[in-house]
């Protein structure tokens, strides 16, 4: 155990990897505070570690994913939440501290990684940044080895990103726990191409596309490793490309699997967590485990094995913490008591035991009101204490 970095942390009001502490401690530690949450309010960071060591907290914990729908609050405009990491750790904290919710989940857009390797982009006032459509970075299948590598300190939307972590590890302390977050080496590939494309890349041009993965990977692992040392104790890697609704599950493993192994493994590395966000249809649970080791997955849909929640919580319950899933179209059109119902009927199957983080299936939508953002916290609330 690395005493000098976890009381280095400490001194600081950070929450130290929890990687570089014994496992038996941390049971412990869940156990100390499981046990005072059965006659006092536990904070948002106790309760978080009882449910990552998979034991029951005083109650369900709860994010509403709550990126840029917090501008709402700030007054900040989509491209300054975007390109300006003082005004981005606005809106998130303006978020945490109005919102609530006992985890903070940074994330700008899909686009920070492509933009930097050259993608040209756009900036709408009133949505999501997003590539520019009539310019794709990569034209044809020989353009994948055209790809060339970018230093951190010259990437200028991954750095104000890893800036953003900084602010917010401080700005938070010890009141949550913060996640970094970056979009795997395909999902960028698909922002520098068109995912219609890259699916027939990846089946026709394999080597191609491995090429251009193994060079994005590599900026990718510095790249995390900056939000680690900008004091997140989690990353979450987006895997979008590992489900049904994208690759097959082998295509999947053979193309992005090994690279998104080295990621996870650089996060571990340094003792911080691993989380994957997947909202595709049908994620591929058991390649991702494999692959990443996850301590938690966020996703939208069921498991390509699993045909029931039930299933779903048996079968993977014991190997992660489940992080999910009410639907954004029941965000967007569902009233605050039919969210609130649905998150009744999940917390009723999957928090017993622990391992269950009440969360939407993806970031919170940006342009609805936060009605729904404030009935996903008042169901934990609800409905999910012991």
């Amino acid at each position: 155990m690395n005493w000098r970095i976890i009381l280095q942390h400490i001194r600081d009001r950070k929450v130290p990897p929890m990687g570089l502490v014994p496992e038996p401690m941390l049971n412990l530690l869940a156990s100390m505070a499981g046990l005072r949450g059965r006659f006092q309010e536990l904070s948002n960071l106790e309760r978080m570690l009882i449910t990552l060591c998979h034991k029951e907290p005083d109650r369900v914990p709860v994010t509403p994913i709550l990126c840029s729908g917090a501008r709402q609050i700030s007054g900040i405009t989509f491209p300054d939440f975007a390109l300006d990491a003082e005004k981005a750790a606005r809106v998130y904290l303006d978020g945490f501290e109005f919102v609530g919710g006992d985890a903070v989940v940074l994330l700008l857009d899909l686009s920070v990684e492509a933009a930097d390797f050259g993608q040209a982009m756009v900036y709408p006032e009133r949505s999501t940044p997003q590539p520019d459509y009539n310019r794709p970075m990569l034209t044809g299948h020989e353009d994948y080895r055209k790809v060339k590598p970018v230093r951190l300190s010259d990437a200028r939307r991954m750095s104000e990103f890893v800036k953003l972590c900084r602010i917010m590890v401080e700005k938070v302390g010890w009141r949550s726990i913060v996640s970094g977050f970056v979009f795997g080496p395909l999902g960028v590939l698909n922002m520098m191409r068109g995912a219609e494309h890259l699916f027939k890349d990846c089946l026709l041009y394999p080597n191609d596309v491995k090429a251009a993965c193994e060079t994005i990977t590599g900026v990718l692992i510095e790249y995390v490793q900056a939000q680690c040392a900008a004091g997140v104790p989690a990353v979450a890697i987006d895997t979008l490309f590992a489900s049904r609704s994208a690759l097959p599950k082998d295509v999947w493993e053979d193309i992005e699997g090994p690279f998104a192994r080295e990621i996870s493994r650089a996060i571990k590395a340094t003792g911080h967590l691993v989380g994957i966000h997947n909202c595709g249809d049908a994620p591929y649970f058991d390649a991702q485990i494999r692959s990443m080791e996850p301590e938690f997955i966020s996703f939208g849909r069921l498991p390509d094995d699993c045909q029931t929640p039930q299933e779903m919580k048996q079968k993977y319950g014991d190997q992660t913490t489940l992080l999910g899933y009410v639907p954004t179209a029941l965000l967007v059109h569902g009233t605050p008591k039919e969210v609130m119902d649905e998150a009744k009927r999940q917390i009723d199957v999957l928090a017993p035991g622990g391992g269950f983080i009440l969360a939407p299936e993806c970031e919170y939508p940006p342009n609805i009101p936060l009605t729904n953002a404030f009935a996903l916290i008042k169901a934990a609330k609800t409905y999910g204490r012991k």
